[in-house]
């Protein structure tokens, strides 16, 4: 998968992503914001690649890497599983380094992945959770064209998380073409 935006280069993980991505998950002002979990090892990038990689191929989606079209850095990561890990509902997700926080390449990436999610893919609805303190992910969602549904929703046994959603009809609609 490979997506431009003004600023981005959306696209598959690869090998030469390890360093970066287990420095971006191990990162404590990202970690703040995701559901515990244990450090990340270079090891562990494998499986995760490998798990991706097969999602991509069987699902169309997965979580991307998100590169800065002048620079080549990678600064993030967005895209699509399964929430739950059941395939209940889809959801997207974006995680970037605090230095690229503030900078609106977040709100670019995920408006772009949910273009490509109801074009390319056809979904029909894309839900993101946002942990209640996380107002920089309320605002990606918000601007990205999400709507708020809940701040009570319970995902992965945490309680109160920030629901949004976006069904195609909506995101044709606000999306003209």
């Amino acid at each position: 998968m490979h997506l431009e935006t003004p600023r981005l280069v959306i696209r598959t993980f690869n090998e030469a992503d390890a360093d970066a991505w287990v420095a971006l998950v191990n990162d404590t002002d990202v970690g703040r914001y995701t559901p515990p979990s244990d450090d990340a090892t270079i090891d562990m990038f494998e499986g995760v690649l490998e798990r991706r990689q097969a999602s991509e191929r069987e699902q169309g989606f997965a979580m991307w890497a998100v590169d800065r079209r002048d620079t080549g850095e990678f600064i993030g990561q967005c895209g699509f599983y399964m929430s739950e890990g059941n395939g209940r509902e889809i959801e997207i997700a974006y995680h970037y380094f605090p230095a690229s926080w503030g900078h609106g390449y977040a709100t670019e990436a995920a408006a772009a992945a949910l273009g490509y999610a109801f074009g390319t893919l056809g979904l029909d609805e894309v839900i993101a959770l946002v942990m209640p303190d996380n107002l920089g992910s309320c605002r990606v969602a918000e601007h990205a064209g999400m709507r708020f549904v809940t701040s009570e929703a319970t995902y992965y046994d945490i309680p109160h998380l920030r629901k949004y959603a976006l069904t195609r009809g909506e995101w044709v609609a606000s999306h003209p073409r």
